[in-house]
């Protein structure tokens, strides 16, 4: 008698088990039942190794190896390799061991060859093959997969190297995608050909019920943007690489702030600005330096460089000159090539004085108009040219 390499039969050979024919073949058959339906649980406990065991002349009810379901059972305490012998065969398991505090590994595979290592979730089944060298995770390497039901899994979902399609048919079916305390975190709802974040019921194509960041180039094409279309209290900030508030509009003042997150007036700038184009100032009142700091205001012409200057630290005004000395107001006429005077008065109103001064009279050549009485002459306007004093004449008679 001699055991089969596959399923351990007890074969017949002539003049072996001499009335035993019956007990031996019942045997067998027992054993190929049990091959193509049979059913058994194993303990994997403990740790290290341990071999389905494989048995002759007990009908087959102790035997392991070849039953084709297994349920694995019991705690691991260490790292567990169960193993069938090294021959051509295939089981179905269901594992519900407890792979304890660490969690455990668990392998099954033909001894002295390559194992599967068994996903550490209870509950989970198998079909394993085995060439006697090797074993397959059938599940893990099919083909295509087709499940009329609800399929679901409690483990990693892979896909490589291929298109994943949803709701082909174009049907109402909807998907949703929960976080780890957000249930609707990706929902798209097909009647309504929407997706929603945050949300399961979308209201735009694109609903986001939160925060959005986009780290890369956002490209706005082909229609309007508007934010906070409900004109609640929502400001919004637009940062440079440097400035934290280059950009803002404060929702609650309805102002809008450039370098400045807390503006008070309807635009305000916190630094420098240059107008390229036209600025027209209409229907209010312009103010500069309001504030009275030491802030300098100059107006470029085309070939006169100073056309107009406010001398804040000096509180002077210079037409053509930068730097305002000699009096409340200096004018330079610095251009030698042109016949222009310094300064042009024109009186069209004929009924005014041509020239109105305001000031106190002096007696004597000390001040600014003083009097005097030669002839008709009543008084005299001190000008300084240069480094010397003159003398207007001005007459009260024509």
């Amino acid at each position: 008698m001699a055991d089969s390499t596959i399923l351990n039969l007890d074969l017949q050979t002539t003049g072996s088990n001499a009335g035993t024919w019956g007990t031996v073949t019942n045997e067998n058959l027992e054993k190929v039942e049990k091959g193509i339906k049979g059913y058994k649980a194993v303990s994997v406990a403990g740790s290290g190794t341990t071999s389905l065991t494989v048995a002759s002349g007990t009908s087959g009810t102790s035997d392991e190896q070849s039953r084709a379901s297994l349920k694995f059972t019991g705690t691991l305490t260490g790292n567990k390799a169960i193993e069938c012998e090294a021959v051509e065969t295939w089981y179905f398991i269901d594992d519900g061991s407890n792979r304890g505090a660490g969690p455990y590994s668990l392998t099954f595979g033909p001894a002295g060859g390559t194992p599967v290592t068994l996903v550490a979730t209870t509950g989970s089944k198998y079909i394993i093959y085995t060439d006697g060298t090797t074993a397959f995770d059938v599940l893990a390497d099919a083909g295509n997969i087709k499940a009329g039901g609800t399929l679901t899994t409690v483990g990693n979902v892979s896909f490589d190297t291929g298109t994943l399609t949803f709701n082909t048919s174009e049907g109402n079916y909807d998907a949703r995608f929960a976080g780890d305390s957000e249930t609707n975190l990706l929902y798209i709802d097909a009647s309504t050909d929407r997706v929603g974040i945050n949300t399961a019921t979308p209201g735009k194509d694109l609903d986001v019920v939160g925060t959005f960041r986009a780290s890369g180039n956002t490209d706005i094409d082909g229609g309007t943007f508007t934010f906070n279309t409900t004109e609640a209290d929502l400001d919004a900030r637009f940062a440079g690489a440097t400035e934290t508030n280059l950009l803002y509009l404060d929702a609650s003042a309805d102002k809008i702030g450039i370098k400045i997150a807390a503006p008070t007036s309807d635009l305000h700038v916190a630094g420098t600005m240059k107008v390229t184009g036209a600025a027209d100032f209409d229907g209010g009142s312009f103010i500069w330096n309001e504030a009275g700091a030491d802030l300098d205001l100059r107006l470029e012409s085309l070939n006169l460089e100073n056309m107009l200057v406010v001398d804040g630290s000096a509180d002077k005004i210079g037409i053509g000159v930068a730097s305002p000395a000699d009096a409340r107001m200096e004018i330079n006429q610095t251009d030698t090539t042109g016949a222009i005077a310094c300064l042009s008065l024109d009186q069209d109103d004929n009924d005014q004085p041509f020239l109105f001064f305001e000031g106190d009279e002096q007696s004597d050549t000390t001040g600014n108009i003083t009097t005097g009485s030669v002839g008709a002459i009543t008084k005299y306007v001190r000008v300084k040219i240069g480094t010397t004093s003159y003398w207007m004449p001005l007459y009260a008679t024509s």
